[in-house]
């Protein structure tokens, strides 16, 4: 972590001192993002490519460190887009984008205005993010082959992200939702994005070539994102706010239609799927209705749901990555993760 951090802080130096030249706005936008960046967050998504990559026998550490660096600044643009699609106004205990421009610039326009510009600019920042990403991987200095697949396959990526999280909108204003169309959306927008993806680029850049190995990483990072992305919406609505850096409110005021939300409607009486639906997507939730929700994802036995779930995929990719030839400290990272996420608070 602190040498991708290290590598975020030196690509966000150099692209806030060129946007210094020609828009002050765009370089406050990235200065602040750099700020969001480096207060937390947990780099899985750079970790996992470089423990493919040196797993399969890659040996250009300098190289890699920057492609990690990218797919973390990847990770960034679409957090900055998500964060206006879930109207959030925290991440990592610091002001979102939007809402630092908006809160910077309410002064001088009026409300709605500075909500509009906010969002604007936060749009175009999540963008330069991106392209960002793609150049430091155009330099990293891999060869032709291996930078070309590379970045082919973050396209693939960033693509099935945007469909995963279409279908995250989709479902948020659906009346019938299943679990299969939640668990399809988690496949998409977590699952290949977070853990599949970043193997694979690792994987690539190694020179790897055996269709055997991917399908292995595959039934490896599969389970292993969907169980990471159950694990959140827990964490989102029982986890500590000091921890995840955002409010446990936010996902209930937000309506999010999660695994948990759609089991609790499913085993819910008549009464609590009444007062689930009052509190769900209400704006300034008092504590006690956060309570009474939280009371509900328990005694319907969702959340006991959820997390069995969860505990299943989690074996699930235990048992494929066992069968990987992999080098043994790779291997022995990514059995480690299985249980770091098992434990995890945040």
């Amino acid at each position: 972590k602190v040498a991708i951090d290290k590598e975020i802080e030196h690509y966000f130096d150099i692209a806030i001192k060129e946007a210094q030249k020609s828009d002050k706005l765009i370089a406050e936008a990235l200065t602040h993002t750099k700020k969001i960046a480096l207060s937390g967050g947990k780099r899985i998504r750079g970790a996992l490519l470089c423990q493919a990559y040196f797993g399969l026998g890659g040996k250009e550490k300098k190289k890699i460190l920057k492609v990690a660096a990218a797919i973390e600044l990847v990770h960034l643009f679409l957090l900055v887009h998500d964060d206006i699609i879930d109207r959030g106004d925290l991440r990592h205990n610091q002001d979102t984008l939007h809402k630092m421009i908006e809160k910077r610039y309410r002064k001088n326009i009026s409300t709605e205005q500075a909500k509009h510009f906010g969002e604007s600019i936060a749009i175009i920042g999540g963008g330069m993010l991106y392209t960002i990403a793609n150049k430091i991987i155009l330099e990293a200095g891999f060869s032709l082959e291996e930078m070309t697949r590379a970045l082919v396959q973050l396209q693939k990526i960033v693509a099935t992200t945007i469909i995963g999280q279409s279908q995250d909108i989709a479902i948020e204003y659906g009346k019938n939702v299943t679990e299969q169309e939640v668990l399809a959306m988690y496949e998409n927008k977590t699952a290949r994005y977070t853990f599949e993806g970043p193997i694979y680029v690792g994987a690539m850049l190694a020179g790897c070539n055996d269709k055997k190995t991917f399908t292995l990483l595959s039934g490896y990072a599969m389970p292993l994102g969907i169980a990471f992305q159950i694990k959140d919406d827990i964490l989102g609505i029982f986890g500590s706010k000091k921890k995840m850096g955002k409010s446990v409110a936010s996902d209930i005021e937000e309506g999010k239609q999660s695994l948990l939300v759609i089991k609790a409607r499913q085993l819910a009486t008549k009464m609590q799927k009444n007062q689930f639906n009052s509190i769900l997507g209400k704006k300034k939730l008092t504590q006690k209705e956060i309570l009474t929700f939280q009371n509900i994802l328990k005694s319907t036995g969702a959340l006991e749901y959820a997390e069995k779930l969860a505990a299943q995929y989690l074996d699930k990719g235990r048992g494929e990555i066992e069968k990987a030839v992999l080098l043994p400290q790779s291997k022995e990272f990514l059995v480690g993760l299985v249980q770091y996420l098992e434990k995890r608070e945040k």
